[in-house]
């Protein structure tokens, strides 16, 4: 079997402390024909240090700083090492996950002659030592009918086990959004899932997930961005599905329910703003005149008196069934 060039892209930011197990169990990989471009997200530590040492021993390692035309964040950064890569398949991963060392020499051959734009893998979840194991992170990675059930959380998987033909990515100018500061991994397999909802699946666990605090939001203020961003991505999505002309009939009650639900949140923490626009742009369809009229007195209560939350809740507890 020919040895195709896969290009592995890691957006690290101050993770030296982890990254440098990540890029060892890429080393140990039994597939040899490979490049990882390392994306630096700003980092504050040590980390061009580290890097230079893995250059220095080892030349498919390349480095790279995120450049100011995409903005901060992994998804920018994962975006920029894409465009530098050279590989025929590709492989975005984390900078403070492991590969199993068999993992790009299983995808290559999953991929090689076949029909199949990705594959994708297990996942286990791991604390502190790799031998921690918790268990697998998802039991299901594929179904009948992939994109639904991906986009309602029946299936799941994460940016480090699907393996890619590059040409594919390109084909569809399919890229992260940089907008998203949380929920874009599920936003960007939403779009990848409608282009091509078939996929090679091998349920052996190649992919090692490092569960540790900083992976959980914590504080008012990163609960509201993420949350915020939930809903970005599901408006994304929905509007792109749109246009598209996609059949949302057994999706409708998932994206209802969703958006009603995140304008109570916004409301119950009175983010005004968010609940006005999440309220205009979608819940508003849902009702009657009289229903309107009744949810704007009640908003208007809960705003000046703290009243009336409950009645905006009951009115529209059909849609969160």
């Amino acid at each position: 079997m020919p040895k195709p060039l896969v290009s592995i892209i890691v957006p690290t930011y101050n993770r030296i402390h982890l990254i440098g197990e990540t890029l060892d169990s890429i080393i140990a990989q039994t597939y040899t024909n490979w490049e990882c471009l390392v994306v630096d997200d700003g980092s504050t530590d040590n980390t061009d240090e580290v890097l230079q040492g893995y250059i220095q021993k080892d030349p498919r390692f390349k480095y790279f700083h995120r450049p100011d035309i995409h903005k901060p964040g992994g998804n920018g950064a994962r975006n920029y090492g894409f465009l530098q890569s050279k590989g025929e398949y590709v492989n975005w991963f984390d900078s403070d996950d492991l590969m199993h060392c068999e993992k790009l020499e299983k995808q290559v051959k999953a991929l090689h002659g076949s029909i199949y734009n990705f594959a994708v893998c297990q996942t286990l979840v791991f604390e502190g030592q790799k031998d921690n194991i918790l268990g697998l992170r998802h039991e299901k990675i594929f179904s009948k009918n992939p994109l639904e059930d991906f986009m309602m959380h029946k299936i799941k998987f994460l940016t480090q086990a699907p393996f890619f033909r590059k040409s594919f990515i390109e084909k569809y100018d399919l890229s992260f959004d940089e907008e998203l500061k949380a929920s874009q991994e599920w936003e960007f397999f939403c779009r990848i899932l409608f282009y091509s909802p078939r996929y090679k699946v091998d349920e052996t666990p190649l992919v090692l997930l490092r569960k540790h605090s900083d992976r959980i939001s914590s504080g008012k203020a990163r609960s509201n961005v993420r949350n915020w961003n939930y809903y970005l991505a599901r408006k994304k999505i929905y509007n792109f599905l749109s246009n598209q002309g996609y059949d949302f009939s057994h999706v409708n009650l998932y994206f209802t329910r969703f958006f009603v639900l995140s304008f109570k949140w916004r409301l119950r923490h009175k983010d005004l703003d968010g609940a006005h626009s999440i309220f205009n742009e979608w819940i508003s369809n849902l009702l009657n005149r009289k229903q309107k009229i009744k949810i704007i007195f009640a908003i208007y209560l809960y705003i000046h008196f703290g009243r009336g939350y409950n009645l905006i809740s009951n009115e529209l507890e059909k849609y969160v069934e």
